[in-house]
């Protein structure tokens, strides 16, 4: 009788540790592909750039994805929780983004002040849903983003767009816990939908800033593969990766991002890789690894 109750307790053990490893594995891949579709996303944005300026690209973003996610989704929310964080993690966000990198001597920059934004959760993890985060957590995070900054070296200076770049980390990162809290089991294609609809007036809002548009048949284009890229397939990854395994963990792994973006922006645009960046490289992946064992 004993022997037959503990059979079945490890069998029950046995089946909740593969849920837990299955739910952990589509976190981290779900994480890992969003870095390398938004990795790709900055130099199609740049190639986009020579026909809409990026306020223009982030209404059209937003308003697009929409038009195409709507019949997909069939519903929306829209209630003052999902205004929040749809401002924080997408609107607000997107504008941020923009004006940071208008306002920076280099993107590259501007994309290490907005990828502090994995510690900004991690602080945020820990203070508002009192999560524990170990010290290989916490050094494999700093680890990442050591090495982004380390891949940055030839760009640092401090000006608006320093600032700017610091603010969409950290309310990006306060966006993340309050999605974690709020939504997480809704469907990506309705958070998708939900949070494009709503960002439409921030991101318009910023129009007035650079309203440049000489579009062409290459440019709509660019443009449409920067909507179908980053916004519609990025965003419905975001949503499934914070879904599926803790912020802090997704967040660290979106380190990559400005990693990759940096290697295909040396395939499609030209540029060339820097020692500092290839170094960069090897400590944020080293950092990335301890994230991912502490998970």
């Amino acid at each position: 009788m004993l022997s037959g109750k503990v059979v079945r307790l490890s069998l029950k053990c046995s089946l909740f540790s593969a849920r837990e490893m299955s739910r952990l594995s589509s976190g981290l891949i779900y994480s890992i592909a969003l870095a390398l579709v938004w990795g790709i996303a900055y130099p199609l944005t740049r190639l986009a750039e020579a026909y809409a300026s990026p306020m223009v690209i982030s209404v059209i973003r937003v308003g697009a994805a929409s038009l195409l996610m709507y019949p997909l989704a069939r519903r929306l929310i829209v209630n003052s929780k999902m205004l929040i964080v749809s401002v924080l993690n997408m609107g607000l966000f997107l504008v941020l983004i923009n004006i940071s990198i208008l306002y920076s001597p280099n993107p590259g920059l501007a994309a290490l002040m907005i990828y502090t934004q994995p510690l900004f959760v991690a602080i945020f993890e820990w203070l508002i849903l009192k999560r524990r985060l170990s010290l290989t957590r916490i050094g494999g995070v700093l680890l990442g983003f050591v090495g982004v900054a380390v891949a940055s070296l030839n760009s640092v200076s401090i000006g608006l767009g320093v600032i700017v770049g610091l603010m969409a980390g950290l309310l990006w990162g306060l966006g993340t816990i309050l999605y974690s809290m709020w939504f997480r089991d809704v469907d990506s294609l309705v958070a998708n939908a939900s949070s494009s609809v709503l960002s439409i007036p921030v991101t318009a809002l910023a129009l007035p800033i650079d309203p440049t548009l000489s579009l062409t048949l290459k440019g709509a284009l660019l443009i449409l593969l920067v909507v179908l890229d980053a916004q519609i397939l990025g965003f419905i990854l975001w949503f499934k990766a914070i879904a599926s395994e803790r912020p802090s963990t997704v967040s660290s792994i979106l380190l990559l991002t400005p990693i990759l973006a940096l290697y295909f922006s040396a395939l499609i645009v030209k540029s060339s890789i820097t020692v500092f960046e290839a170094v960069g490289t090897v400590v944020t992946i080293i950092g990335l690894l301890m994230v991912v064992r502490s998970s």
